[in-house]
This record gives structure tokens, sequence and C-alpha cells, in this order.
């Protein structure tokens, strides 16, 4: 019985609590409707905080559909100003505002940011505010003509008449295809004024200093043709373009055509931007660029354009989002990179962590207020503003350190290229002294030593059967001749092959007989000493200048037999091996070799163990000079008791083929 008559009662009970819920919901919003903003003695007063919305999803609604009771239940309040970020809807906004005495019957309405698309304000202007044909419109936005205003300015202005004492309520209705960002306040026609005089000379301002610094980068590029400061330039251009249409300024320098240009002057802008410091960063950071980040940057270009194309082609909505969220990513992007620059000392890396450090904060800031994540208030309206005027400044500042040390460091490369030079033309007119030196000894003595060794041969052939006894006497003789002429074709050959243009030309030579040559030769020099000759390449050949390679194998085979005992033999190998010629002179060593081996080929450089042996030290680089000459190679190595000095030239192809 009790659960029967709980279940009768329950029913009403509801129905009294729900009926009761609603008309408190229904009071509160209406006491919330009928909150009324009072004008006092203040020249200004925000409205954020004091309005109702409601979202049109369809964009279709009337004033007169708003109104509709069914409609009117649906605002809510805002606690704070409109900060929806992108959408396709329309809002709209409902406040009620009253004055006292002390506040001028003649008001303005100011809206914004500047950049909304279309803002349409409805003010009560008869005693009933439930009907349409109570409200006068006032159309504003950047898409309606600046003649069509009530009056110019940066922001969007409508006039007031307020009765004293009497409530006036406005709607608003904004849509927008950028971000849906919006605030509102109420100013004295003295303050308004002042506000719009202030406006106007602080956006002036910003976009002097920004287009001055844009052409400074620019007459940098031009001077020293650099790509850094032309696109950084283009870059500060694409800035001050953006700010044109979003500032509201441009509504005053070009009024008869800021309504059909601000919406594509802002994605250029915009877009541009986003292209030239992709660019700017990808020259600017190429060697701390990694190949993800190379990439990346590529694809911001790509973003970058489809964004200055977004309008044109009528998908800004679907694309703002994108681009929003990469450059966020973009942000992270410049700053590691600008940290990896003054890690590696880079000229203005500093310079650059800080300009991009305030850059990437005040943009950081303005994509998550687009995107509804962060809420208009005085101090982010015009952060990017700032921030990008800061950022120009100091990367301009950084550029011109960067340009500074660089031409620091080619004034310090020129003047080591102007020392070289000296050193060169020195070089050259001592070597040109030394060829002339050469030349006159080459004309003067090779007469006279002919001479001396004809005479000799004579007195060899006549006194050879009448004084035997001195015969070793000539050969000695002979053998002072013959040191003093090869010392002399030493010093012909190390002049000509100083001079890049004395070239006698490569022949084809088959390898056997002419190292056989070779070796009669110096056996025939130094009869004495035993020279053991083998060679495997009998029908092979090379490509030689000989009179350079005679030289190079006297020069090997002389030092074989200065530096070794007078009983030791001295062998010589030629083979093959592979696509090379071999020679290999080996012979016993008569001291300890300290030198390291690499070292006696360089010019001047003498073996610890040619304390009593005549030479300049010239022998061995010379070889080396004819063998590269002769694309080959030469190397010498100690082993025990034995130095070896192997040589490798280039085969030519075989006498068969």
């Amino acid at each position: 019985m009790y659960s029967t008559i709980s279940r009768k009662l329950f029913t009403p009970v509801a129905a009294l609590v729900l009926l009761l819920a609603m008309v408190m919901l229904f009071s509160s919003r209406a006491h919330a409707a009928q909150a009324v903003v009072i004008l006092d003695r203040e020249p200004s007063l925000e409205l954020a905080g004091h309005f109702d919305h409601y979202d049109d999803l369809t964009g279709k609604l009337t004033l007169a559909d708003i109104l509709d009771p069914k409609n009117a239940i649906g605002f809510r309040r805002l606690k704070d100003k409109l900060n929806d970020g992108y959408s396709h809807k329309a809002v709209w906004l409902r406040f009620s505002i009253a004055r006292t005495s002390r506040f001028p019957a003649e008001a303005w309405l100011r809206l914004y940011p500047p950049y909304l698309d279309h803002v349409t304000v409805f003010v009560q202007s008869d005693r009933d505010p439930s009907k349409a044909s109570s409200y006068r419109q006032i159309k504003l936005g950047d898409h309606i003509p600046v003649a069509d205003r009530p009056l110019p300015g940066t922001d969007f202005l409508a006039p007031l008449s307020l009765p004293l004492k009497t409530p006036v309520t406005i709607y608003v209705r904004i849509q927008a295809i950028s971000s849906l960002n919006f605030n509102a306040s109420v100013h004295t026609p003295t303050d308004m004024y002042r506000e719009i005089n202030t406006d106007i000379l602080i956006q002036g301002g910003y976009l002097a200093i920004i287009i001055l610094f844009s052409l400074l980068n620019f007459i940098y590029f031009l001077r020293i043709n650099d790509k850094l400061f032309l696109y950084f330039a283009l870059y500060a251009l694409a800035v001050s373009i953006n700010y044109f249409s979003i500032s509201g300024i441009l509504s005053l320098i070009l009024p008869d055509f800021a309504h059909l240009i601000s919406d594509y002057l802002a994605d250029i802008g915009k877009g541009g931007a986003i292209l030239l410091v992709s660019l700017f960063l990808i020259s600017l950071f190429a060697s701390e660029l990694t190949p993800f980040t190379r990439r990346y940057l590529k694809f911001m270009v790509v973003i970058g354009a489809l964004t200055i194309l977004a309008d044109p082609l009528g998908f800004y909505i679907e694309i703002a989002p994108v681009t929003s969220v990469s450059m966020l990513f973009l942000f992270f992007m410049i700053t590691w990179l600008s940290y990896k620059a003054v890690k590696n000392n880079k000229p203005g890396g500093m310079l650059f962590f800080m300009a991009f450090g305030i850059s990437n904060l005040g943009y950081f800031i303005h994509f998550l207020q687009l995107l509804g994540l962060v809420p208009l208030e005085w101090w982010n309206i015009n952060n990017i503003k700032y921030a990008s005027l800061l950022n120009i400044v100091l990367m301009t500042v950084a550029l011109a350190e960067n340009l500074r040390k660089s031409e620091k460091r080619a004034m310090a490369a020129l003047r080591e290229s102007e020392l070289k030079s000296v050193e060169l033309a020195t070089e050259r007119a001592a070597t040109e002294r030394q060829q002339r030196f050469l030349t006159m000894v080459s004309h003067e003595y090779r007469t006279p030593l002919a001479i001396i060794r004809s005479s000799l041969d004579i007195m060899n052939l006549q006194m050879s059967d009448q004084y035997p006894e001195n015969s070793s006497e000539l050969d000695k003789m002979k053998l002072a001749i013959h040191r003093l002429v090869e010392v002399m074709d030493v010093s012909l050959a190390k002049s000509r092959l100083s001079d890049s243009e004395e070239r006698e030309g490569a022949v084809r030579t088959l390898l056997a007989p002419f190292m056989a040559s070779e070796v009669e030769e110096v056996r025939a020099l130094w009869p004495k000493r035993t020279f053991r000759f083998a060679i495997s390449l009998t029908e092979h050949a090379i490509n030689a200048e000989k009179h350079y390679l005679a030289t190079t194998l006297f020069n090997l085979l002389d030092n074989a037999q200065k530096y070794s005992p007078p009983d030791s033999p001295i062998d010589i190998d030629c083979y093959g091996e592979g696509n090379e010629a071999v020679i290999r002179i080996q012979n016993e060593s008569s001291s300890v070799l300290t030198n390291k081996t690499e070292l006696l080929f360089n010019k001047y450089q003498r073996g610890s163990n040619s304390n009593n042996t005549n030479g300049s030290g010239l022998g061995l680089w010379l070889v080396r000079e004819i063998i590269k000459r002769h694309n080959g190679a030469v190397a010498f190595e100690k082993s025990g008791e034995y130095v070896m000095v192997t040589v490798r030239l280039p085969l030519a192809d075989s006498l068969k083929k």
C-alpha cells in the first residue's frame, strides 16, 4: 500500500520539480538577458563578460528569427569575449546598455578585431525590444565599402543614441571565414576620436618601421647578392601586407578598394610569410638541417603557396587549421635550429635565437588565439605586431652581424691571398732568374766540357800503350767531368719540371730495351760496382718522357751506389703487377737511416746517412715529381740492412695488342 501511494505521489511531485527548474532556468536566462550595462562617468567601457551569445549553425537566421521566443531562450551568457576559432557558423551576440546623466547621449560602439568579414549591428530605436522593426541596422565588416560605414577607422564603429536611464538592447551578428574572435566597447565621442588618432599613429609607425627594414635588407641584397637578405626583405614585406589587411589600416589607405582586396592581401601576406621564412630558414640553417627538417621546411613552402591560393580558390576554411597546426610545429623546429646555431658558434647565432624566440612566442599565442584556445585579451590582440617587429629588427641586426663577420673573414682571406700572390710572384721571379742562369750555364759550359771530354778520350787513346800507369787518373778525370754534366742535367731537369708548360711529350716506350740501356750506362760509369738486372716484361710498354724517366733511374741508381758498401751488389728487378710496371732497386745500407722515409722525398731533405756524400737534397724530390708526371708512384722502404725503392708506372697496351 505504501509503495502504491508513493508511486501515485511521485508523478505530480516530479512534474512540479521539473516545472520549478524550468522556471528558475528561464528566470535566470531572463535575468541574464535583462542585465544592463550602466555607462557612468568613465569615458569608455569594455563589454566583455556582458554578452549573451547564440550559435546559428545554418547561418541563415534573421533578426526576426532571433527575436522569436523559441530562439531567444537559446542565448547563453559568455564569461568573457567571443573566441570560437575557425568556423562556418554565424554567431549572434546580445547585450543591453543604459547611461546616467554623467555619460553623453551620443556615443560610439567600437567592435574589433577589424578582420571580421561580416558584422551587422542592430541597435534598439523603439520601446519594444521584441519586434524587429524596433531596431536600426548598421552593416560593418571588412567586406563592406568604407563609404557605407558610419565612421572610417581601424576598427568597426557604430553610432549610438542613448536615452537617459533607459536600457537599449543591441544585437550583433558575426560571420567570417577567418577566426571568430570578437570584443566590443562603448566610448564617448571625445574618447573615440582620441582612440582613432592614437591607433592610426601606432599602426602607421609600425608599418613604416617594417617597410624601412624591408628596404634595408633589400639594399643589403643588392650590395652583396646574398639570398638571405632577399628572402628576409620579402618576408618583412609579406608581414606588412598581412598587417595592412588585418589591422584595419587598409580601409584608411585604400578606402575605395579595401573591401575588395582585404582577404586576398591577408592570404598573400600570411602565405607569403610562411613560404619566405621557410626558404630563409633553409638557407640560413643549411649546416644545421637534418634530412627531416629540410623536408619539413620544403613542406611548409608548399603550405605557404596553398595559403596564398586558398581565398581565391575557396578553400580557406579547410586549409586554415592545417596551416595553423603546421606553424605550431614550425615554431618548435625554429627554436631547435636557432639553439643549434648558438651551439655551433654560428655568426650572429645568439641574435638569431633571441629574434626567433620572441617571434615564436608571439605567433604561438596568436595561433592559439585563432584556434580558440586562448581568449582575446588586451595583451594578445597586438602581441603578434610587437613580436614580429622585434623579430625583424633583431634579425636585421643578426644578418648585419653575420655579414660583418663574413666580410671580416673575406678580408682576412684576401690579405692571405695577396701575401700568397706576393710569394708566388717572388718565387716566379726567382725561378725565372734561375732558368736564365741555368740557360747561360748550359750554353757557356757545355762546349768547354765537351772539349775537355774529347781531349781526355784522345789522351786515353794515345797514352794507353805508352803510359798505362796514368789510365786510372784519366778515368777519374772522366768521371769528374761526367759528374759535372750530371749535376748540370739534374739542375736543368728540375728547372724544366717546375715549368708546367715545359713538356717533352710522352711516347710509347718498350720497357725492356729502355731499362737495359739505362743499366748498361751506369755499369759503364761505375765499372767496379755490381748491378744485377732482371726483367720479365719483354713485350710491355709504357708512355714515357724518356729524358725525365732516364734522369729518375740515374738518380735512384746513383743513390744506391753512393749509400751502399763498395763491394755489395745492387739489384734491379722489373716485372708486371696488374696493370702496372714495377721497378724495384735494392741495396745494402752503409749506415743506419733514422729519417722517416716519406720525408726523404721533400725538397732539400737529405738522409741521416748523407753526411760524407755530395748532394743538394733534390734527387729524390725530382724522382717523385717525374714519377707523378707519369701518373705513377714511388716508395722508399728500410728493411734490416737493406733499403729498397719501388717505382710503379701504368702500363700502356702490350705490343701484341
